[in-house]
């Protein structure tokens, strides 16, 4: 085939890939999507110009705040998940190493700890972008899910073993 063949193939090629281009995504769309995985409390705001949502899965809260948005809709390509779990009873270095020990698991989000008024939280955060061919909707609502599952049965898993260890330690006494 020649380089002229090839020249005229070209729109025909091209015409179908850029028909598969994601569109931005907006607070309200974002709402919708979750409200039809079963996300509850789905309470929308505007924090420091990005567009939040609030919401609640798997019996925790959480935070989508929609980032990279242009237009007078704030039509976003990106979404940055927030949830935070308490450790009552967990000093700053045990928090940490909890936190540590999740983000050594190779996973697409990341832990860290905090010190809140009421004690240590661990948080975990997961950055998507659906730019290019990636259409918002149910990977990316599942691919969160799975990760804050993951998240919490660590922390349960860690408050687990912190008592197991204080009940040895007493009986050990």
């Amino acid at each position: 085939m020649n380089w002229r063949a090839l020249l005229l193939m070209l729109p025909a090629v091209a015409a179908p890939a850029l028909q598969a281009l994601a569109e931005p995504i907006t607070i309200i769309e974002l709402r919708d999507e979750f409200a039809k995985r079963d996300a509850e409390a789905l309470d929308i705001a505007y924090l420091d110009g990005h567009p939040v949502m609030t919401g609640e899965m798997l019996g925790q809260s959480f935070d989508a705040i929609l980032r990279d948005c242009e237009g007078p809709q704030k039509a976003c390509e990106a979404i940055r998940y927030v949830s935070c779990r308490e450790m009552p009873g967990f000093s700053r270095i045990e928090a940490l190493e909890v936190a540590n020990a999740h983000n050594a698991g190779y996973k697409n989000a990341a832990a860290y700890a905090e010190e809140k008024w009421f004690g240590q939280v661990v948080c975990i955060r997961l950055q998507q972008d659906f730019r290019d061919d990636v259409q918002f909707g149910f990977p990316q609502i599942f691919e969160w899910q799975m990760e804050l599952e993951d998240f919490l049965q660590e922390m349960d898993d860690a408050q687990a073993d912190k008592l197991a260890v204080n009940v040895l330690d007493n009986a050990a006494e």
